[in-house]
């Protein structure tokens, strides 16, 4: 059975990663990676810094491809793919330049991989097997919230996806309102288990609407007019915790719902998650529910591979070389390449 070493580079944002994989038909392990990032310094400017984020990937993806290849105790590997798309252009361009250069350093194939597929793949080859057809997947992180049904490898249709603002992106900037800093996501859900939703009255942006969209716009919106009239939220105490728990309520139902009128919409018996917000407890236990309710299987992307990493963006890589596609050194960076297909 042909098996074959992936290495695979991801710098879609602020992390920058490189991980190996070893892959054969029956599926892939992750070998080795490593993964450098420095929130202090988004947190101290409020943010993500697209040019920022480029000189850290500059100075981080050489010290990181070394430390990976020395964990993995080999310097062999027979294909190498970059994250292309979606993302900040200045970080995408220094990846994909540097998984080029190192590709024909070594003489070997090269892909550009879409981000997004990547979290497609994640909650399957985190398990060490290949995605399973037909699915559907909802991807929720800070950049992007989407649901896809994946019915095949070659066709992939987004259902639906944000007007506005990501879900993560919600979970951040309300977190930072109320003080709890950047990213505020995790600091957040910690928060809301102290609490409890019902004190304060937030909408469930687009609950029980046509279609599978996702807004989260309206939510900010109506959070900080909330935050203006109740001042005294933002200090630490039960006040703030039941705020916590409306806000992580709000996304949660919202979410859901959304899912469940997909399952309407499709015959797919399973669901995937992945994406950073995909490491919300609160918000894996109400998908669990619906999914439950829907006689669907859910499947999570297993911990370390839901967030931004290159250990899906190499099994990505490695399947294109398994299939036998050609490599693609003329594709350039595209930050709005879309998943559909």
């Amino acid at each position: 059975m042909a098996t074959i070493c992936a290495l695979g580079i991801e710098t879609s944002c602020d992390e920058t990663a490189v991980a190996v994989v070893e892959a054969n038909a029956q599926g892939c392990r992750l070998l080795g990676e490593s993964l450098a990032t420095r929130p202090e310094e988004h947190a101290r400017l409020g943010g993500i810094i697209p040019e920022l984020t480029a000189r850290q990937h500059l100075e981080l993806l050489p010290k990181i491809t070394a430390e990976v290849r020395g964990k993995i105790g080999r310097s062999g590997f027979q294909v190498v793919g970059a994250t292309a798309g979606p993302g900040l252009a200045p970080a995408l361009l220094v990846g994909l330049s540097f998984g080029k250069g190192l590709a024909y350093a070594k003489n070997c194939a090269f892909h550009a991989i879409n981000h997004l597929e990547g979290h497609l793949f994640s909650p399957f080859v985190s398990a060490g097997v290949w995605p399973e057809y037909p699915h559907l997947s909802l991807i929720v992180s800070g950049g992007h919230t989407l649901l896809v049904d994946a019915a095949s490898p070659t066709e992939r249709k987004i259902l639906g996806t944000t007007r506005d603002d990501a879900a993560g992106e919600a979970f951040d900037k309300l977190a930072r309102m109320v003080g709890l800093g950047y990213p505020g996501g995790p600091a957040m859900e910690i928060e809301s288990r102290q609490g409890k939703a019902g004190r304060y009255q937030l909408p469930r942006p687009m609950k029980g609407s046509e279609g599978c969209d996702f807004s989260f716009s309206g939510l900010k919106n109506a959070a900080r007019l909330l935050l203006v009239k109740n001042p005294d939220i933002v200090l630490p105490g039960q006040a703030r915790a039941d705020f916590c728990a409306e806000v992580q309520a709000a996304i949660e139902e919202s979410v859901a719902d959304r899912c469940e009128r997909a399952f309407e919409k499709t015959d797919r018996k399973i669901l995937t998650v992945s994406g950073g917000v995909s490491a919300n407890r609160g918000l894996v236990r109400a998908l669990e529910v619906v999914a439950q309710k829907s006689g669907v299987k859910l499947r999570q992307a297993l911990a370390g591979w839901n967030t931004d990493n290159a250990s899906m963006v190499a099994a990505v890589t490695a399947r294109r070389a398994l299939d036998g596609v050609s490599s693609d050194w003329e594709r350039d960076v595209d930050p709005r390449w879309s998943v559909s297909v």
